[in-house]
């Protein structure tokens, strides 16, 4: 014996919003908490998928129709009149009805869906085709007769819910004494709020009341319904007894098989309830709903424009970048000017400061600047903190729960790692430590020139001096011995100390314009880096948040059904 799997041409959608709903699970689940998402909501969504599935796979032949009713409602008696014969014992002052009973019309392929349902075999009826039209049109229903719901038997309400959850259409059988009964109402009807496609009610034992009091009771059995949200669910009234009203509810279950989509639309049904309890996790504000989503809209969230640059600025300052800036400006500076320096100042350095301080000094400098490479920490990471948290703060558009918390926690997902980064970005953008320009060079080689002119005008001045005016010694060369060459020898020496002054000043302006720009372009490499660092390890997973919240609502609405405009 084979079953029929569900059509496929006619369930492709409901497919789709299955998947969603499936989605819609599984990101949730990775977010619940005491503001996430509910615990029972997942389970019942759970449920619902697998219901579904196994639903899916059994026969598309066959419509399942529980009948639900209390003791005395007479739904066995209504059971019996639609099965033309007595396979469900009926009771009037206690529950009688203790386990499912299943009569099946067309019982090919139904045996897989009855083993599904939980029906004993014992408690399984066929009835035979040759039984005249009208049984010929219920081919294919496969009705059940509940267990009473307030039965004293511990285990027959939880077995009618879970037949109700089972089932493909509902129809429920209330007395006129009882048909206002709140436990029926809040612990089965209410729940089937958004269902009425596949609920009926079906008011039993008319023939015990007057005309008008069927009327009354009609329209305040309505009055109930509407208000739990069933005001489309169809009311007819029968009577077990006298046999009226029973042709009505067979022509609703006639129609219900004919059109076998009681299935698919009891599924879809389910996922219209649990949509609209998953639609407060995707909302905005206060009544948004899923049909407001539209693509490029609310839900196309980012970080705000400048998050990145602002964080890099504040890691800047937290690892004291501009300061590192500065440092190297005067590195530089320190470092040229052991070629471009004035070569008398430059010599009276050397004179009166020994080289190693000078070393030391340029080296505190290069300390300093590769010190940061082990990253800020202490009151660098304070501020660190203060940045995240103004980003959480002023950074993210308004969002739900619990979404409002997971994206700040993305926030923070990283921020240990951030010192270490920024230290290995800086320490990365930072110069070599020993870098002499060319040129610096070539001027220290005109200064060596110029300071040996002054050192020779200063010689040829005493030569001059002593041979030529003080004529000490004899046969001397004139040009070490003429007094009348004095003012050129002062002229060679005055010379070399004024080009040097002036290279020195001139070339020292240049390096100096030369650093700070060396000085800019770094902090603007390191700002360029830090901000790169921003984009890893705080943007990237705030914004990959923020993407999992427009994949839920894509899901959302696929599994709303709703269809936006092209």
């Amino acid at each position: 014996m084979t079953t029929q799997v569900l059509d496929s041409g006619d369930r492709t959608g409901l497919s789709a919003r299955l998947a969603a709903l499936a989605r819609l699970v599984q990101i949730g689940a990775a977010r619940t908490g005491p503001d996430g998402f509910s615990e029972d909501l997942l389970t019942a969504a759970r449920e619902a998928l697998t219901r579904a599935g196994q639903r899916l796979m059994l026969s598309s032949r066959h419509t399942v129709v529980s009948l639900a009713g209390g003791t005395g409602s007479g739904k066995s008696s209504l059971f019996n009149q639609l099965a033309g014969a007595d396979f469900s014992t009926v009771g009037v002052t206690r529950p009688v009805t203790r386990q499912a009973h299943a009569c099946v019309w067309g019982v090919s392929g139904a045996g897989p869906l009855l083993e599904w349902l939980g029906v004993p075999r014992r408690h399984r009826y066929a009835r035979a085709s040759a039984l005249g039209s009208g049984e010929q049109l219920m081919n294919g229903l496969v009705l059940l007769d509940l267990p009473d719901h307030d039965s004293v038997m511990g285990h027959a309400t939880d077995l009618v819910g879970q037949l109700v959850g089972l089932s493909d259409l509902i129809v429920w059988v209330l007395d006129p004494q009882k048909y206002a009964d709140a436990a029926v109402h809040r612990r089965f009807l209410v729940p089937l709020a958004g269902h009425s496609e596949v609920v009926a009610v079906v008011l039993n034992q008319a023939d015990l009341l007057s005309a008008g009091q069927v009327e009354d009771c009609i329209h305040d059995l309505r009055r109930l319904l509407d208000s739990e949200g069933l005001g489309d669910v169809q009311i007819l009234v029968t009577s077990a007894k006298t046999g009226a009203g029973i042709e009505e509810l067979r022509k609703l279950l006639i129609e219900a098989v004919t059109a076998r989509t009681a299935a698919a639309a009891r599924i879809a049904a389910d996922v219209d309830n649990l949509v609209a309890r998953f639609e407060a996790y995707g909302a905005i504000e206060p009544g948004f709903r899923t049909d407001s989503l539209e693509p490029g809209g609310p839900a196309a969230m980012r970080l705000r424009t400048g998050t990145a640059a602002g964080l890099a600025a504040d890691f800047a300052a937290a690892a004291g970048v501009f300061a590192i800036g500065d440092a190297l400006r005067s590195a530089r500076e320190l470092r040229a000017m052991d070629y471009v320096g004035w070569p008398v100042s430059w010599v009276a350095e050397r004179l009166t400061s020994p080289d190693p301080a000078r070393k030391i000094r340029l080296g505190k400098l290069w300390d300093q600047l590769r010190g940061v490479t082990a990253g800020p920490s202490g009151a660098q990471q304070a501020a660190i903190d203060n940045a995240l948290t103004r980003v959480a703060d002023e950074g993210i558009p308004p969002l739900p729960p619990p979404w409002s918390r997971t994206v700040r926690a993305a926030v923070r997902s990283r921020a240990a790692d951030i010192p270490a980064e920024i230290g290995e970005q800086i320490g990365a953008a930072l110069p070599a430590r020993a870098v002499v320009d060319r040129w610096w060079r070539l001027v220290g080689v005109g200064q060596g020139l110029l300071l040996g002119c002054v050192l020779v005008g200063i010689a040829w001045l005493a030569s001059l001096i002593i041979f030529g005016v003080a004529h000490v010694g004899s046969g001397v060369p004139r040009l070490f011995s003429d007094a009348w060459l004095l003012p050129w020898a002062a002229v060679t020496g005055i010379a070399g100390l004024a080009g040097g002054w002036l290279m020195a000043r001139l070339c020292t302006r240049a390096v100096r314009r030369a650093a700070a720009r060396e000085a800019e372009a770094l902090t603007e490499d390191i700002l360029r880096r830090l901000a790169a660092v921003a984009g890893e390890l705080v943007i990237a997973p705030a914004e990959s948040e923020l993407e999992e919240l427009e994949r839920f609502r894509t899901a959302l609405r696929t599994a709303a059904c709703v269809v936006l405009p092209a």
